[in-house]
């Protein structure tokens, strides 16, 4: 005898009122509530001592409760000459970012707290190696208020140096050279 699934009406399941909605109280904690995501296509370069924004390397996600837990995924694809950083950044509802949680902070004295860094010192077999990196974090923002997360580059040791992102610091217009993306995404998880 052939096994066959079980069709419920929506109507059977909540007994006899039509299953018309579910919002975010009727989920288990743990449920995902809400993605957003950047595709980072575009190239960047820079030669700053401080870190700066990498252009429209962001995601802007709202929580819905401030007991919201936020899942990123970073994947940045950069390339470097000398020694290059990237760094995480938060912002909540427009105020000033912060870097809590998203960068090394231990024994830092005149070290540079970074979320990825790089050295290398360009040479025919490094040029043309970019680096594909990949971290999580599971952020606490406490707030329904809109939380932008940007990526930033810089070269705090020299300006000398210089970052990129989605190429290979060596490049040229040739198919030994490649064109990369980079992504970010943010996951509003219940709790």
């Amino acid at each position: 005898m052939p096994i066959q699934r079980a069709k419920i009406a929506l109507n059977q399941i909540s007994g006899g009122t039509p299953l018309t909605s579910v919002t975010s109280s009727d989920l288990p904690a743990g449920s995902t509530l809400q993605v957003v995501q950047r595709d980072q296509n575009a190239l960047f370069s820079t030669t700053s001592t401080s870190f700066v924004d990498v252009t429209n390397y962001n995601v802007s996600i709202t929580p819905s409760s401030t007991s919201s837990k936020i899942l990123i995924i970073l994947n940045p694809s950069f390339s470097v000459n000398g020694h290059g950083s990237l760094r995480l950044t938060r912002s909540i509802g427009g105020a000033s970012a912060t870097t809590t949680g998203f960068v090394g902070d231990q024994e830092v004295s005149s070290r540079t707290p970074a979320t990825f860094h790089e050295y290398t010192s360009t040479s025919y077999n490094t040029g043309y190696n970019p680096k594909s990196g990949a971290i999580t974090f599971f952020d606490s923002p406490n707030t329904t208020s809109a939380v932008v997360y940007q990526l930033q580059a810089g070269v705090p040791h020299s300006s000398s140096y210089t970052v990129v992102i989605n190429r290979p610091y060596s490049d040229g217009n040739a198919n030994w050279s490649t064109r990369l993306r980079s992504s970010m995404t943010a996951i509003e998880v219940k709790q």
